[in-house]
């Protein structure tokens, strides 16, 4: 009887000790079976089946994690050797976007601008159609035909070969926002010399021709510089381009206003307050982009209250009709405070209302607005770690 008793015990115990092995194994493909024979002691109970820990509940005052925001992995886990990770970093934590078909179409356009006004300042300087000079077409239209073709085409060769995934966001719109600001300033400095000079001391056609040339290429050299300075985006290097627009705008306005004698020269304080509100726009905008960076849809509005401001004043004209006595160019002083109380206006009534996702702003904003500044804070939250609760932030630093 005894011997029953303990051949059944010897039975279980291997039993469970089939069971113990084949559970181990399972789990550890290099767990060691026990020797053969091996009996567990009696009273011996495996222990219980492995279960997972309940899903970690969020903390009351903590946001769900936004759509959008860069992974983190948690310390010590594989990064993969080129460092991308997933999400916004798909290119890698270092790659910036590449530029879009619009503003890459944007740096076409002024190329071949550049190319047709270069072609014709080499005509102007072999004095090809000097007064009293017959102008032979064939002669005239070579040099801006090759040009026109040479800019674009060396636009394209160093997008396509210069840069890996082609030229980063950003720097088309800064060559050619640099190169149209340097051509506005330099031919209005030619053109103000033109119009506040004798006819025996004017510069004249091939002056400002020379000066658009020496201006445009300046600024964009100085464009590139600005993009690997600064890193702006293209809503930036449109500001900028936008605000000596409207502060030449606004400038020859007031410089009209002011203006007196003889109309044959008001052009002199018009081309005067037009220099100056250029430079003025130009220097508020730049000084505001390292705080600011504006979105489409604001730089629209600022556009539409520019011109609805201009368009409002328009009517003040009238009293001038019954007002005889009146210098009408005292109106251009309204129309410049009106249009530039639109374009204020259309820079608050334009932004996105809190939680609004437009087209211009979606998720990847964060990385592209966090060029600007050195430090991007994305978010914060509890975690959990193996024995207690961690604390972990995210962010994006240039």
């Amino acid at each position: 009887m005894v011997n029953r008793v303990h051949r059944s015990l010897a039975a279980a115990g291997a039993l469970v000790a089939s069971a113990v092995t084949s559970t181990a194994q399972a789990q550890d493909p290099g767990y060691a079976p026990p020797p053969p024979g091996y009996a567990p002691p009696p009273g011996y109970a495996p222990p219980p089946a492995y279960a997972p820990p309940p899903a970690y509940p969020p903390q009351a005052g903590f946001p769900p994690p936004q759509p959008g925001y860069p992974y983190m992995p948690p310390p010590g886990s594989a990064v993969p050797p080129n460092g991308a990770m997933p999400g916004v970093f798909s290119q890698g934590p270092n790659v910036r976007p590449t530029s879009s078909s619009a503003e890459l179409g944007f740096l076409y356009g002024t190329a071949l601008a550049w190319g047709l006004g270069t072609g014709t300042w080499i005509d102007a300087e072999a004095g090809l159609c000097d007064k009293g000079a017959k102008c032979d077409p064939v002669e005239v239209a070579i040099a801006p035909i090759v040009l026109g073709t040479v800019a674009p085409v060396s636009v394209f060769l160093v997008d396509r070969f210069g840069f890996a995934r082609g030229m980063p966001e950003g720097l088309p719109s800064s060559i050619a926002s640099g190169m149209w600001i340097g051509a506005g300033a330099a031919m209005g400095i030619a053109s103000y010399q033109h119009v506040t000079s004798d006819a025996a001391d004017e510069w004249g056609y091939r002056g400002i021709a020379r000066a658009a040339f020496i201006g445009s290429t300046l600024g964009g050299v100085a464009g590139v510089g600005l993009h690997y300075a600064l890193h702006p985006t293209p809503q930036t290097n449109s500001l900028l381009l936008s605000s000596t627009v409207w502060g030449a705008s606004i400038g020859a306005f007031f410089g009209g206003g002011a203006s007196s004698g003889a109309w044959g020269q008001a052009n002199d304080s018009v081309w005067l307050g037009g220099e100056i509100g250029f430079n003025v726009g130009l220097a508020g905008a730049l000084g505001a982009s390292f705080a600011w960076t504006p979105t489409w849809r604001q730089l629209a509005w600022m556009w539409g209250g520019f011109g609805a401001g201009t368009v409002v004043a328009t009517p003040f004209y009238l009293i001038y009709v019954a007002r005889t006595d009146l210098d009408p160019r005292r109106g251009l002083i309204i129309q410049g405070v009106t249009s530039a109380v639109g374009l204020g206006l259309g820079a608050i009534f334009g932004r996105s209302r809190p939680g609004e996702m437009t087209a211009s702003d979606d998720g990847s904003d964060f990385m592209r607005a966090s060029k600007t500044r050195p430090v991007a804070f994305g978010g914060a939250g509890l975690m959990p770690v193996q024995g207690g609760v961690g604390f972990q932030a995210h962010g994006v630093l240039w």
